[in-house]
C-alpha cells in the first residue's frame, strides 16, 4: 500500500494545547501516499489532539502541518476537508434524532444526485448492514450500527487521508472486530488512501503500514515491524 515516493501528510515540529495547557511537544511525522499508521499511546498523550491540529479544529502554536505539499497552518477545518481530508470525531458525529438515511443524506449534501447516489452504493457497500435499517432513528441503533453510520458518512466523500479517532470506542469485542475487518477492506481496495487511525484495540490492527507511538505528548517510537503491537515487552516497554 505504501507509496515511499510521495508523502501526502508532512508535520513538523508542531506544538499546540489547549490555552495555557501545552499536550504536543515538537512532533513530526510524515505519512505516505497509501500508507496506513496507528497513532498509539496511552490515555492523554496527545493523540485526539493531534488530529484535530491536522484538520484545523484546534490551532498550532509553532512548527507546520503539509497536505499535498500545500501549507495547512493558516486555512480553516472547511478548506482542509475540501482539499481532500476526511475526519471521524470520536463523539457527537451522527445525528441521534435522524434517520440513518437522513444522516447520509446529511453527510452527502455537496454532492450531485448522481454522485450521491455513486457513493452512497458504496459505502453501503462496505457497511452492507445498514441497508437493512435506513428508516431506523440513528439513536436507536447499537454500537456497532452507529459506528458503521459514523464512517460511512465521512467515508462517502472520497478523500486522500482519513483522520479516524477510535473507530471502535465503546463497542463489544465483535462489534469492533467488524468495523475493523470493514476498514482493513476498504484500505486493501483503496491503495492510494491514506489512512491515520487512533485505536486502542492493537490486536485488530495486524494489516496496518506503521505503528507511532505517542507519550506525553512526543514521538517515543515508529515502527514498521507490527508484529511488535502483539509483543508483551515492547509494549511495556513503549506504550505503557
Amino acid at each position: 500500500m505504501k507509496n515511499n515516493n510521495h508523502n501526502i501528510l508532512e508535520i513538523k515540529n508542531v506544538n499546540c494545547g489547549y490555552g495555557s495547557r501545552p499536550v504536543l511537544h515538537d512532533i513530526s511525522l510524515n505519512i505516505s501516499v497509501g500508507e496506513t499508521v496507528l497513532l498509539a499511546g496511552p490515555n492523554g498523550c496527545g493523540k485526539s489532539t493531534l488530529l484535530k491540529a491536522i484538520v484545523g479544529m484546534l490551532p498550532i502554536e509553532t512548527g507546520s502541518i503539509e497536505f499535498s505539499g500545500k501549507q495547512l497552518k493558516h486555512q480553516a477545518t472547511e478548506k482542509r476537508i475540501n482539499a481532500g481530508i476526511g475526519y471521524l470525531q470520536q463523539t457527537n458525529n451522527i445525528f441521534s434524532s435522524l434517520s440513518v438515511k437522513e444522516n447520509l443524506e446529511i453527510a452527502g449534501l455537496s454532492f450531485s444526485k448522481n454522485d450521491f447516489d455513486k457513493n452512497i452504493n458504496r459505502v453501503l457497500s462496505i457497511f452492507d448492514f445498514l441497508n437493512e435499517i435506513l428508516g431506523k432513528r440513528a439513536g436507536l441503533l447499537s454500537g456497532g450500527q452507529r459506528q458503521a453510520l459514523a464512517i460511512s458518512m465521512v467515508l462517502l466523500h472520497p478523500k486522500k487521508l482519513y483522520l479516524l479517532d477510535e473507530p471502535t470506542a465503546g463497542l463489544s469485542p465483535k462489534a469492533a472486530k467488524d468495523i475493523m475487518q470493514r476498514l482493513e477492506n476498504f484500505a486493501m481496495q483503496n491503495k492510494d488512501v491514506s489512512i491515520l487511525i487512533v485505536e486502542h484495540r492493537l490486536e485488530l490492527l495486524n494489516w496496518i503500514d506503521r505503528a507511532v507511538v505517542l507519550v506525553q505528548g512526543k514521538v517515543k517510537i515508529e515502527t514498521e515491524d507490527t508484529n511488535l503491537l502483539f509483543n508483551p515487552k515492547w509494549l511495556a516497554e513503549h506504550y505503557f
